[in-house]
């Protein structure tokens, strides 16, 4: 891997997106911004090219990029065999809740799937379980950043595409608040190594309710999605030192 054979990791944050450098960016301005003393480094061996290493103060993150859970069960694999204490996941998701509105925060206490990057870290039950303490500190974050909070199972997919409207009725109908593409991933694979987890997700659009990436309003609510993501980041790096 071509790391130190002390190396390790005090934590990880995963971010689930399709913007590698627009995220890199985003965080290193976050920091900057939040007057964070800072460095982000590469990791060396190519294998590890979507992950950087965080260094704030004492402390010794991962910051890693996956959009689906391919990369990000591998990457994490590794982040617990070296020693990481918390991971935990940030991005965006659909609502699939009537009333959850764009804007809205999700911390879920589970999620559904049956992706291979879940199945092979939990071959016992397709639902992965966040981790309730974790969940419980970032939620009383969030209530301090004066944000509407909502707390349920989600359902992973990672094929967004082929997902129809009759998926999304069945979701909601099932009582799914949103659907998103890693948070079983991040859950099934820390559980595995007894690592806690957690995710904290910014409500892009609300599927049950034909609010979608095609609305027209979506665009101009790029704006305010940006500033979601700065309330996540700032949150998550204040319970990764903690």
């Amino acid at each position: 891997m071509s790391l130190p054979d002390d190396y390790r990791v005090d934590g990880v944050l995963c971010y689930g997106t399709l913007y590698e450098e627009r995220m890199i960016v985003e965080l290193q301005e976050f920091l900057e911004e939040m007057g964070i003393k800072f460095e982000l480094n590469y990791l060396a061996n190519p294998f590890l090219r979507f992950a950087r290493e965080l260094r704030i103060g004492d402390k010794k993150l991962w910051f890693m990029i996956g959009y689906g859970g391919a990369w990000i069960s591998e990457y994490l694999h590794f982040a617990c065999l070296f020693g990481s204490k918390k991971n935990i996941l940030v991005g965006s998701c659909g609502g699939l809740k009537q009333g959850i509105q764009t804007g809205d925060f999700v911390i879920p206490i589970s999620s559904f799937a049956e992706e291979s990057s879940v199945r092979l870290y939990n071959r016992e039950s397709p639902i992965q379980y966040a981790d309730e303490q974790l969940s419980d500190s970032l939620k009383n974050r969030l209530a301090r950043e004066q944000v509407d909070v909502w707390c349920g199972p989600l359902v992973t997919c990672q094929a967004m595409l082929g997902e129809t409207e009759d998926d999304v009725r069945n979701w909601s109908a099932q009582g799914y608040y949103a659907v998103e593409m890693e948070s079983s991933t991040v859950f099934a694979v820390s559980k595995h190594f007894n690592v806690p987890s957690a995710a904290c997700m910014y409500v892009a659009d609300n599927l049950i309710e034909q609010h979608t990436a095609l609305s027209d309003d979506f665009a101009i609510e790029h704006k305010a999605r940006e500033q979601k993501r700065h309330q996540q980041l700032k949150i998550v790096i204040q319970e990764l030192l903690a």
